[in-house]
């Protein structure tokens, strides 16, 4: 779908959404500066977003829908890597890559995001410490998350340790015990990296065990210290 530059009140949603996630520590200014160098974007579920191989683009921050981030593996196969929310940027890794993206992103459910001047936002970090804070911890808890994946792959993680340890993950992004997995299991398996039979009967073993309850594509943490105890084991 084509971009398109930001018009009123296109402009003041964008300042809105630049108040929010990982931009809330952003002076009045900053968040001027942005906002006007930004491209407005809607994609639909299936699209795809950026390619890997592709050059680096710019920053995009996601305003609604759900992005996945994945690279292609051997015989074919997706490997998932992340999920991506709103409120978040699908790879604040662009702003300093060399050569070649990484990963692919694609859209699972149709939503809008916001391409974001790259020197802009550089501008910005350079004279913001807050942000640049918040971007490491960023990077850091999904760095967390790839390495987990990469042991579990040699099978230095078990599949319970990988379901309870991305739960407790995604309780601690989202805010809430609450969570609205909002995707297939089949596309969730492959982000923890275990086949989807193994997803499921993982959840339904936590679900026996009175750790979460389990309701189509809901589930509720029912015992924190038992996830964790189960991660950490």
């Amino acid at each position: 779908m084509p971009e398109s530059p930001l018009k009123e009140p296109a402009q003041q949603a964008v300042l809105t959404a630049l108040g929010n996630g990982l931009f809330a520590v952003l002076r009045p200014e900053e968040r001027l500066a942005l906002a006007g160098h930004a491209r407005l974007r809607a994609f639909a579920k299936g699209e795809v977003l950026f390619r890997e191989g592709q050059e680096s683009a710019d920053p995009a921050f996601l305003l609604s829908g759900l992005v996945k981030l994945s690279r292609s593996a051997p015989r074919g196969r997706e490997c998932v890597l992340h999920l991506v929310r709103p409120g978040r940027l699908l790879d604040a890794g662009v702003l300093f890559y060399e050569g070649g993206l990484p990963a692919s992103a694609m859209g699972v459910r149709e939503g809008r995001l916001l391409w974001l001047d790259k020197r802009a936002l550089l501008a910005v970090l350079r004279g913001n410490a807050a942000l640049g804070l918040g971007l490491i911890a960023a990077l850091s808890l999904r760095q967390r998350l790839f390495i987990n994946k990469l042991a579990g792959s040699q099978g230095r993680i078990s599949a319970s340790r990988r379901v309870a340890a991305w739960l407790l993950h995604r309780s601690k992004m989202e805010k809430t015990d609450a969570l609205d997995l909002g995707v297939s299991r089949e596309i969730l398996a492959r982000l923890v990296g275990i086949s989807r039979e193994s997803l499921s009967r993982e959840l339904s073993r936590l679900a026996a065990n009175g750790l979460i309850s389990v309701e189509r594509r809901r589930v509720l943490l029912l015992d924190r210290a038992g996830l964790q105890k189960l991660a950490d084991s």
